[in-house]
């Protein structure tokens, strides 16, 4: 019948309409651009683990963390054993941190989340003792958990990394730009420019980007670079030939870590007090309503609708 036709094909289109309404954010995002000399480990839905051998012998791992496809990013932290109440450098909190394997961290992290991807190590700290404090600030959930404490080192080259539910941003640190920034979640680091008695050092690399710009300004894709060993210009280079637009450094050496569903793929390392989440889209969830659609094509109904 006519009418009947029309009315299975406009509930079809209902249907294809609502599923691009649920993820809209799909087809914001263009394909990666994978280097050449770049090839695929692993990969979730918004979420992939690429891999490269490096030149000393070593594997270079980059993640890309498409947020505006639905994966996130977590950040997480040891045991706090003091708050140090208004011991920051901008007058919040300086907590003392429990450093933790990664393997625990994973442990604790990974059972309540089915869509955990990967875990790295994140911020610089002050010491290798089991408890330390953070040297830049993190911001959990829209609570900033410490200021840091190294407000001297390496002043012009502090950088923050904000992240939104579907973006993220690397922009210069301060006391305002930490204190007003609408981010839930900031990670604290330095520019790939900052010095040190071996500038060009081949150690451990744990390096972020942002990458795919959005219209409100944050980009829609994180990047997390983690080597064994790299120069920091390796790793600002590797980031960048997947299309990075702005990178931050984190602590690296021994620290450099990288368990990717459940499996070490760099280390194990040192002991932590801060780590790095990644975690895959969960699926498109159809609205019960929606469930009915099925029904009214199979029964011709004419009272079910989406």
């Amino acid at each position: 019948m006519p009418g009947t036709a029309v009315k299975i094909s406009a509930t079809i289109s209902s249907l294809v309409l609502l599923l691009l309404l649920a993820r809209p954010a799909w087809s914001q995002t263009a394909p990666d651009a994978i280097p050449p000399d770049f090839t695929l480990v692993t990969a979730e839905p918004g979420t992939a683990l690429y891999q490269r051998p490096s030149p000393y012998g070593t594997i270079d791992y980059v993640q890309v963390v498409h947020l505006t496809q639905g994966a996130s990013v977590q950040l997480h932290h040891g045991p706090i054993l003091d708050l140090g109440s208004s011991e920051g450098v901008y007058g919040g909190d300086n907590p003392l941190i429990t450093n933790q394997p990664l393997s625990d961290a994973w442990a604790d992290f990974s059972p309540a989340e089915p869509h955990a991807f990967c875990l790295t190590n994140g911020q610089f700290y002050s010491s290798h003792a089991s408890s330390v404090r953070l040297s830049f600030p993190l911001k959990i959930d829209g609570r900033i958990v410490s200021d840091g404490f190294a407000i001297d080192q390496y002043p012009r080259h502090q950088l923050m990394l904000e992240i939104w539910p579907h973006g993220a941003d690397i922009v210069p640190l301060s006391a305002a730009a930490l204190q007003n920034s609408s981010a839930p979640h900031i990670l604290g680091g330095l520019s790939e420019f900052a010095g040190g008695r071996r500038p060009n050092m081949i150690t451990g690399r744990t390096f972020v980007g942002v990458g795919h710009p959005r219209l409100d300004g944050s980009y829609g894709t994180l990047y997390i670079f983690t080597s064994r060993l790299a120069r920091k210009t390796e790793a600002s280079a590797a980031l960048r030939s997947f299309g990075v637009e702005k990178v931050m450094m984190l602590d690296g050496g021994a620290s450099t870590q990288l368990i990717c569903q459940g499996e070490f793929f760099v280390g194990p390392g040192r002991l932590v007090p801060q780590t790095i989440a990644t975690l895959s889209a969960p699926p498109v969830a159809i609205p019960p309503a929606c469930d009915e659609v099925l029904l009214t094509q199979a029964g011709l109904s004419d009272n079910v609708w989406c």
